[in-house]
C-alpha cells in the first residue's frame, strides 16, 4: 500500500489531480472515487490509456493490471489528505462560507471583488460538499493570495470535517434557514450544523464576518469575538441599504455601491463582500467595480427582461425560508399582471407537507393572477386551483404551455434543481 506523503510528492509533480475520465488528463493523477451509483476504480485503466501519469485506487484486485496503479485502503480518505497538505503550504488567508440561502451569490460577489486586487481562487459553481472542497484546495496554486471555499452540509459534522480540510482562517455564515431539514432533522439542528463553521474559528484564532442583523446568529456567537457588519449603528462596519426597488444600492464611507442583481434579499450578500473587502485593504473604487461587475448567472436571482414579459429565474434551488423571501419581494416589484411558476421544496423531511402549505397559504394572501406549482409535494397542498395548474413534472407544464402560451407580462420562477424549471424559458 502506497504511503499518503508520497503520493503528495507525486501530485506536486503532475499537472493535477483528476475524477473524471472525461477531463483531460495528461500529466495529472487519477483518483478512483465511488458512489452509491459509479465506481471509479473501474476507469482507472482508461484514465492511464488517456495520459494519467498514475491512477489511485482502492481496490486491490486491479493492482496487477498497470503498474501505474496505486492502491491505497480508502480512496476518499486519501482526496482529504492530500487537500489538507495542499492546504497546509498555501500562505493566502481562506474564507470559508456557509450558510442556508444565498453561499454561492456571496461567493461569487466576493471573488468578484478580490479579484480585483488579488490573485483569487474559489469554489467553482456550488462544488461544496466532501468532494468538491478537497477539489478546490487542490486546484489552487500556491501563488495564490486568496481562496474562498464554499461549504455545504445536509448533516451533522459536515461543515466541522470540511473546516478540519479546509482550515479556514476566516469564515461567513449568510443565514441559518429551513434547508435540507431532512438531514438535520430540525432547525435547532441546522443552527448548530452551521455553526460548526463558527466553532472551528473560535478554536483556531480565526477572523468571524456575521450580519449583525441575523440575530440567531449573534446569539450563537456568545462569547466568541466577531467582526459585524449592517444598518445597525453598533456594527462594527456601517453600511446602508439606500431605497430602490429597481436597483440594489448600498452605502458605506460615503460611497454608492450598485448591483445588477434581483432582489432586496441580495443586500446583505453584497454587503459581505464589500465589508470583507474593506476589511482586507481593497480600495473602495475596486469594490464598486467589483460590485458592478458582477452578473448573476446559473438560474440565480436573474431578471430576465424580454419583449413582452419580465421574467424573475431563480430555480436553482429551493426552500421555505428562501422561496417565502422572494416571492414577497416579486409581489412588491410586480403587484399586477403576475404569475407564480413553483417548484417542489424537497429535502424538507417531516416538515415537507407544512412547507409547501406555508408557501401556498402565502402565495393565495398576496393575490397573484395565477398561481402554477410543479411536483407531487405541491400537487398534494390544499390549493384550490383548478387541475391544469398543478403539474407533476416540468415537461407536463411545458405541454401545457405549448398549448395554451402564458400571457402574464411578469413571471416569477422558483423550484429545486431537480426540477430544472429553467426549461420553461424556451416555450415562454
Amino acid at each position: 500500500m502506497i504511503n499518503n506523503e508520497f503520493l503528495y510528492q507525486l501530485f506536486s509533480k503532475s499537472t493535477g489531480l483528476y475524477t473524471d475520465t472525461r477531463k483531460p488528463l495528461k500529466g495529472g493523477i487519477f483518483l478512483s472515487l465511488k458512489g452509491p451509483s459509479f465506481n471509479g476504480n473501474e476507469y482507472a485503466l482508461k484514465a492511464i490509456k488517456q495520459g494519467a501519469s498514475l491512477a489511485i485506487i482502492d481496490d486491490y484486485s486491479l493492482i496487477k493490471k498497470s503498474d501505474k496503479l496505486f492502491y491505497v485502503k480508502n480512496t476518499y480518505n486519501t482526496l482529504k489528505f492530500l487537500a489538507n497538505q495542499h492546504r497546509k503550504k498555501l500562505k493566502c488567508p481562506v474564507l470559508a462560507i456557509t450558510g442556508s440561502n444565498g453561499k454561492t451569490t456571496t461567493k461569487e460577489l466576493i471573488k468578484s471583488v478580490f479579484q480585483k486586487e488579488f490573485k483569487t481562487y474559489a469554489t467553482i459553481g456550488n462544488l461544496n460538499n466532501h468532494i468538491g472542497v478537497p477539489l478546490t484546495i487542490l486546484n489552487t496554486p500556491l501563488s495564490a493570495e486568496f481562496l474562498i471555499i464554499e461549504m455545504g452540509a445536509n448533516h451533522l459534522n459536515e461543515i466541522k470535517e470540511l473546516c478540519l480540510i479546509a482550515e479556514p482562517s476566516h469564515g461567513y455564515i449568510t443565514n441559518f434557514g429551513k434547508a435540507h431539514i431532512e438531514g438535520f432533522g430540525s432547525e435547532e439542528a441546522i443552527i448548530r450544523g452551521k455553526s460548526e463553521l463558527y466553532n472551528y474559528l473560535f478554536n483556531s484564532n480565526g477572523i468571524i464576518f456575521v450580519n449583525i442583523e441575523n440575530k440567531n446568529q449573534i446569539k450563537e456567537l456568545i462569547e466568541k469575538p466577531f467582526i459585524s457588519f449592517g444598518p445597525n449603528k453598533k456594527s462594527d462596519y456601517k453600511i446602508s441599504y439606500l431605497n430602490s426597488k429597481r436597483k440594489l444600492k448600498l452605502n458605506f464611507k460615503g460611497l454608492n455601491f450598485v448591483s445588477t442583481l434581483y432582489g432586496e434579499y441580495n443586500l446583505p450578500n453584497i454587503a459581505a463582500a464589500i465589508i470583507i473587502g474593506n476589511y482586507f485593504n481593497i480600495p473602495l473604487e475596486k469594490i464598486q467595480l467589483g460590485i458592478k461587475n458582477y452578473v448573476s448567472s446559473n438560474n440565480r436571482s436573474q431578471l430576465i427582461k424580454l419583449k413582452k414579459y419580465n421574467i424573475v429565474l431563480d430555480a436553482y434551488n429551493a426552500n421555505p425560508s428562501s422561496m417565502s423571501i422572494a416571492i414577497k419581494y416579486f409581489h412588491d416589484i410586480y403587484p399586477c399582471e403576475s404569475i407564480l411558476i413553483l417548484g417542489d421544496m424537497l429535502e424538507l423531511g417531516e416538515y415537507s407537507k407544512q412547507g409547501h402549505e406555508e408557501i401556498i397559504t402565502l402565495a393565495k394572501s398576496l393575490s397573484f393572477n395565477r398561481i402554477i406549482t410543479v411536483g407531487e409535494n405541491f400537487k398534494k397542498t390544499s390549493m384550490n386551483i383548478s387541475n391544469p395548474d398543478k403539474f407533476s413534472s416540468t415537461y407536463d407544464l411545458i405541454d401545457h404551455i405549448k398549448k395554451s402560451p402564458i400571457k402574464h407580462k411578469n413571471i416569477f420562477i422558483k423550484g429545486s434543481r431537480s426540477f430544472s424549471l429553467e426549461k420553461i424559458l424556451d416555450f415562454i
